[in-house]
């Protein structure tokens, strides 16, 4: 595939509104309520993290790459977070919390254009979300983290977010598939491990054409949509 880089500037970890709104830090931080100059600085050593995780992984980096990054202190850093693994946990928070809320997001899907625009953008959505958060993403699917519990909370991401997703896949009428369960954990499947293969390969391929593949699939496979692309 060749054409331009799918999300290679979101590998850079652009903050989104709701991920500034919702990260609430780790043991030190919760202690405590933060005002604006405070979750400012929660944040920068979030993001400061995820571009080490990125460059060094989860088990090589350590609190003094994070706060270099960061442009901050050992001090501050320990104001907010008890160690690298506490961090990390918060991380996974930011991730869950975010994907629970995109998989809310999602409307019923009618087998027509509007259905197909609708399930294009949150496709779109999810790409995004996932390459945003995709050094902690990588971290505990690539079991770079050894700790069963960390393992455990990062399964129940998508765990949850496949059961969100069960119930538009049972509102079609007539069914396209027997079993929405099945049908829901294959659709998170697909499109979770196509946006991993992409990004930890930073595969070169179109944006439009990756959206529109990913989609077309699932709307004609999952939604009764036409085969071929519909129209307005």
């Amino acid at each position: 595939m060749n054409a331009r880089p799918a999300r290679a500037p979101s590998r850079r970890v652009p903050v989104s509104k709701s991920a500034t709104s919702t990260s609430v830090g780790g043991v030190p931080a919760q202690e405590r309520k933060l005002r604006t100059q405070g979750k400012k600085t929660l944040r920068k050593l979030l993001d400061a993290a995820m571009i080490v995780f990125e460059k060094r992984g989860y088990h090589a980096a350590r609190v003094d790459d994070i706060v270099k990054v960061a442009k901050t202190s050992h001090g501050t850093f320990y104001l907010y977070f008890a160690n690298k693994e506490d961090l990390f946990r918060a991380l996974l928070a930011d991730v869950s919390d975010e994907m629970t809320e995109l998989s809310e997001q999602l409307p019923s899907i009618a087998p027509t254009r509007l259905g197909y625009d609708e399930l294009r953008l949150w496709i779109g959505q999810f790409f995004d979300l996932y390459a945003r958060y995709y050094p902690v993403i990588r971290a505990w699917t690539e079991s770079e983290v050894g700790d069963s519990d960390l393992g455990e909370l990062g399964v129940n991401v998508l765990g949850g977010f496949a059961n969100a997703l069960i119930t538009r896949v049972a509102e079609v009428d007539p069914p396209v598939v027997s079993n929405p369960d099945i049908a829901a954990v294959a659709m998170v499947a697909m499109i979770e491990r196509f946006s991993y293969y992409v990004l930890s390969r930073s595969l070169d391929v179109d944006r439009d054409q990756l959206l529109d593949t990913l989609t077309s699939i699932l709307h004609v496979g999952l939604f009764a949509g036409s085969r071929r692309r519909p129209t307005r």
